[in-house]
């Protein structure tokens, strides 16, 4: 119902439509049994895709030896995933844009193709039919929120700013707002005849969606989205990037530190990869090059961390939760300066529990009954700080 009232909404504002080709691909990325040939037959029809194609695959990213001429020739050399993910995303990139090109617009866009490389590198882990998909489904994560203003008004500005972490903006508009700027993207996804493996995880993106299942398209493409969905990606520029999230990335996908430094090692380059196809869409005061040493800063850092204080970290009530090592830790205060400790498993079982006075134990005694033996000090101090704090 909301929805559909959206998209009405979004009539009225002149969303504009998909260009024949675009409808096209959406098509055949929702047909399991398309081809190379099949894609191929649709973008020579688009010149300026295929050219923007043909620049990226003669790019330095690529080092051909030979220029690359032919169209064919271009998308064996990019693979069907990417094809899918590049010609997809450049025609919902550009029709986004069409409305409204200024630098916000932009600014998201580009943070969004950041997104799209990495929600392609990680759904690749796990099935490589699955990158394209998942690129496109990053894309399209944050493709609501340009239209926020003109569907809000004077007081969607006020209610939101651009340094705010994804869930902080979400729920600002849910609590605020009539719809937020997931349900416009998500009615987008609707108008543009998304096929639901694409559309659900928009609509689903900050909904815990468990440990991925290697086995469920659904499930990898959900992950996906809700990990990337969830990344805090500020103005490049201003020297900051995206925080790893290395506790989500355990606990959603499995990826530990090392290999999530990896894979923000490759969607950095694919990103600069892409820039000519993406040429005019990227914002170009935002410096990718600061991703990838942001990212190893913070990996460096948090291989273990037990907090991730913005993003990761959900209260209900006067609960803490913190994860470590597969095991969820649940913090809430009791009676005469003390906490009872609760220990769940990663599906959210509580295992046992103990009540705690911290300041009647030693910091020994803290990491046996936290099961945090092996946590690095500064770690393990910030969770004892947490717990000392509530007690008081």
């Amino acid at each position: 119902m909301l929805h559909s009232a959206l998209k009405r909404r979004l009539g009225d504002t002149s969303v504009p439509t998909l260009p024949e080709v675009a409808v096209r691909v959406i098509q055949l990325v929702g047909d399991p049994n398309s081809s190379l040939t099949d894609f191929a037959n649709v973008i020579k029809t688009d010149q300026a895709l295929t050219g923007r194609l043909l620049r990226t695959a003669n790019s330095a990213y690529y080092a051909q030896r030979a220029p690359v001429t032919q169209l064919h020739r271009a998308m064996v050399l990019l693979g069907i995933e990417r094809i899918k993910a590049m010609a997809l995303g450049f025609h919902l990139s550009q029709a986004a844009l069409e409305d409204d090109g200024g630098t916000g617009t932009k600014r998201i866009w580009s943070r969004s193709i950041f997104r799209a490389w990495l929600s392609f590198r990680l759904a690749e882990r796990f099935d490589r039919q699955r990158a394209g998909e998942s690129f496109i489904i990053g894309l399209m994560l944050d493709a609501g929120l340009p239209m926020m203003p003109k569907l809000i008004g004077e007081q969607y500005p006020s209610l939101v700013s651009d340094t705010m972490a994804p869930r902080r903006t979400f729920e600002a508009e849910f609590e605020n707002l009539p719809f937020t700027h997931v349900d416009v993207g998500a009615a987008l996804a609707e108008m543009w005849r998304f096929p639901a493996l694409l559309a659900k995880p928009l609509a689903m993106r900050f909904t815990d969606p468990g440990r991925v299942s290697e086995k469920s398209p659904e499930s990898i493409l959900q992950c996906v989205a809700h990990y990337t969905g969830l990344l805090k990606v500020d103005d490049l520029s201003e020297g900051t990037g995206p925080t790893p999230m290395v506790s989500i990335g355990q606990r959603v996908l499995g990826i530990d530190g090392p290999d999530m430094a990896e894979v923000f090692r490759e969607a950095v380059n694919d990103f600069k990869g892409s820039k000519d196809l993406f040429k005019g869409i990227i914002d170009p005061t935002m410096s990718v090059d600061t991703i990838l040493s942001q990212a190893n800063e913070e990996l460096n850092g948090v291989v273990e961390d037990l907090v991730e204080e913005s993003i990761e970290r959900e209260e209900t009530d006067n609960i803490r939760r913190f994860e470590s090592n597969g095991l969820i830790l649940e913090i809430e205060p009791a009676t005469d300066r003390k906490v009872t400790v609760f220990i769940a498993d990663d599906a959210g079982n509580r295992l046992l529990s103990e009540e705690i006075a911290p300041s009647e134990k030693s910091s020994a005694e803290l990491r046996q009954i936290l099961m945090l033996d092996d946590a690095p000090d500064d770690l393990f101090d910030e969770v004892a700080g947490h717990i000392r704090k509530i007690a008081a």
